[in-house]
């Protein structure tokens, strides 16, 4: 498997940006609202998150021993205290019945939790374990779109996730309705799947263990600096062909990964 250092090595000098595409999505799950963090120490978590340029939301459910929203003007995350897959990303469909009736048509398995003579959410997980959860619009919020650039890690731009294979998990999101922004087999095999809201990076035989946060900025070396001052240092540091610190693998306390790369994707 090739290491972390190689992909952001790709990424970070323009490698990984060939055959786009401009066709616009028609997705089965609605629209994205927030991605769902376990974490084992909620105030710990969440000081972590904050000095990554995220700042508490105000959500009626949450509770300070059990669940905070916080948002970095693009993403929307919520720390639960307890035991799941992680990260879980959110969204809320208009009618979920009918979301579970096209779900098994194409052979999507789901779990689920009932409420009443519906559904209170549908879980999913792809054949690379991108997981993900569909709530119905009247208990899932309708979160703030896209306002600013998160002000330390600048502008995310994938969900960056590992594959054994490709070809299947491509698969597996446009039967979703996602569509393919860019791809190519060079220097390795990998396909950018969108939804016209975010982006999920397949990325063939990467050494990512789980659903890593991907951030790209032209001032990258200047906001890792940032980091530091602030006490938040990188698990990795990959310098560039001139010998900057412009490109760095962060890693929360409960093990979330965040790649912040120089570029302008």
């Amino acid at each position: 498997m090739i290491s972390r250092v190689v992909f952001i090595l790709l990424l970070s000098t323009g490698l990984l940006s060939a055959q786009t595409s401009t066709q616009t999505p028609k997705t089965l799950i609605g629209t994205p609202t927030r991605v769902v963090l376990s974490t084992k120490n909620m105030l710990q978590s969440m000081a972590w998150w904050t000095k990554m340029g995220f700042s508490p939301v105000s959500r009626p459910t949450d509770k300070i021993d059990s669940a905070i929203t916080l948002f970095d003007g693009q993403v929307v995350i919520t720390l639960v205290k307890t035991s799941q897959p992680s990260p879980v990303l959110v969204y809320r469909c208009e009618n979920i019945k009918s979301l579970k009736a096209k779900l098994d048509s194409l052979t999507i398995a789901s779990t689920y939790d009932v409420e009443g003579p519906s559904f209170s959410e549908l879980r999913l997980r792809s054949p690379n374990n991108v997981y993900l959860a569909l709530r119905p619009e009247t208990l899932e919020e309708d979160y703030k779109k896209v306002i600013a650039l998160n002000p330390m890690c600048g502008k995310l731009t994938e969900f960056s996730a590992a594959a054994s294979k490709v070809k299947p998990e491509r698969q597996y999101w446009e039967d979703l309705g996602f569509v393919v922004v860019r791809g190519d087999s060079i220097p390795y095999e990998f396909v950018n799947m969108g939804d016209g809201h975010i982006e999920i990076g397949i990325h063939l035989d990467r050494d990512i263990v789980s659903t890593a946060f991907t951030y790209f900025m032209p001032d990258m070396e200047k906001r890792i600096e940032n980091l530091r001052t602030s006490g938040i240092f990188p698990v990795e540091e990959i310098p560039t062909a001139d010998n900057r610190k412009a490109n760095a693998i962060y890693e929360s306390p409960d093990g979330q990964l965040v790649f912040l790369f120089e570029g302008t994707k």
